[in-house]
């Protein structure tokens, strides 16, 4: 066992809604919430990378300028020459070009991304005539030194003169080889942050119903214990935190526009990126007859609404530059848009809705002494401040 002072340890469970805590589902996780306090988390407005970024940073998308993974920037685009297969977006196989866009970015565009030097070149489910138009909003990883503009906690572990260490279930092909990692990690490590990816992926492909996404859940939970037994074994009494970046909402409904993407005037005289549950719409001209037609297409169609200007600044969504869209448009929880940008296998369950939905809330567990110092549900930058407090008690960062 180490003498160091101990670590600070974070665990990330991707979507484990505040209800899966339970003594049946999630044993290990509930046992650690009865020694310390446990609250649902209200996430913001966005998908998991933009809550990483709000978490990370202890700042709002408003605030890094990072929202989305993928922002419009043409100029930049590391796709730029794509638009030649247009062509293949009539298709009538939605099917055959999911499969053939995930071929392809198995195989050219993971050769292209390595002599780019891009973690990734993914054309996800985007239609070839739109991917010249998209960037990385990033093109280095946000645990990079301010790579989202300000100190991260990583930035923050480093003032203190110690390591950190990032272990990503997502990137090891067993839960023995994750906890094999830990061995690796040094004995003066500030911080010990752990990404669980399974059950946001379990969700997404069985659904809230299915008895394989319950075991996914528990082992999940087991993989948690395995590690914190580990870690405290090596460290003592590390700080423990966990957190979920969001809940998970049963889908009911799911819808198609692609007359959107065939529309003549896109790619001209407007673009439009379709999240799983938003539309995004930016304009070219002034021509207020093409707006109200495509509003109208788009509301139309789907459920919901689009952001005024109050929601925007409410959701920290408004930016001074167009990089993610000039017009919101976002669908209630229970409905989806399928073929989306992003999903090459039709979802049975969604996130990233109005986070005031309670199904979209994820938990917070932490020790007992955080419970005078967060909110109800939790507000993520309460927990960054945690964590950022944890890693220099004595204030000195």
């Amino acid at each position: 066992m180490s003498e160091a002072q101990p670590p600070v340890l974070v665990f990330l469970v991707d979507a484990f809604r505040h209800d899966f805590l339970t003594g049946q589902a999630a044993p290990q996780l509930s046992r650690l919430a009865e020694a310390g306090v446990r609250r649902p988390l209200k996430p913001i407005l966005g998908y998991s990378d933009a809550i990483r970024a709000t978490f990370f940073t202890g700042r709002y998308p408003d605030e890094t300028g990072y929202w989305m993974e993928y922002c419009y920037r043409p100029e930049a685009s590391p796709w730029q020459g794509l638009a030649r297969l247009a062509p293949l977006d009539r298709v009538p196989s939605d099917l055959a070009l999911r499969s053939l866009k995930l071929a392809g970015s198995a195989t050219a565009m993971r050769l292209l991304a390595r002599k780019k030097g891009l973690p990734h070149l993914s054309m996800r489910h985007i239609p070839f005539r739109a991917l010249g138009k998209f960037d990385f909003t990033l093109h280095e990883p946000m645990t990079v030194p301010k790579a989202l503009g300000c100190p991260s906690i990583f930035d923050r572990c480093a003032a203190t003169g110690r390591p950190w260490a990032y272990l990503d279930a997502a990137k090891t092909r067993t839960s023995g080889e994750l906890i094999r990692q830990l061995d690796d990690v040094p004995d003066g490590v500030g911080l010990i942050f752990v990404y669980l990816h399974h059950v946001d992926q379990a969700a997404h492909l069985f659904g809230l119903d299915s008895p394989v996404f319950w075991r996914r859940v528990r082992s999940t939970d087991e993989l948690a214990g395995r590690i914190l037994k580990r870690v405290r074994y090596r460290f003592g009494a590390v700080t423990t935190l966990v957190f979920s970046d969001h809940g998970m909402s049963r889908l009911s409904r799911q819808i198609a526009i692609p007359e959107l993407i065939l529309h003549p005037a896109f790619g001209e005289r407007f673009f439009v990126a379709l999240d799983a549950t938003m539309v995004r719409l930016w304009y070219f001209d002034d021509d207020q007859r093409l707006r109200r037609e495509l509003r109208d297409r788009v509301a139309t169609r789907f459920p919901g609404h689009f952001l005024d200007s109050g929601e925007l600044a409410a959701h920290h969504l408004e930016f001074a530059s167009r990089l993610y869209g000039d017009e919101f448009y976002l669908l209630p929880p229970g409905t989806a848009i399928f073929p989306n940008f992003h999903s090459f296998i039709k979802p049975k369950a969604m996130h990233a809705y109005d986070p005031a939905d309670r199904d979209q809330w994820g938990i917070f567990i932490g020790p007992p002494a955080a419970a005078s110092r967060i909110s109800d549900p939790v507000d993520l930058t309460e927990v960054t401040s945690l964590v950022t407090d944890a890693l220099d008690p004595d204030g000195a960062i």
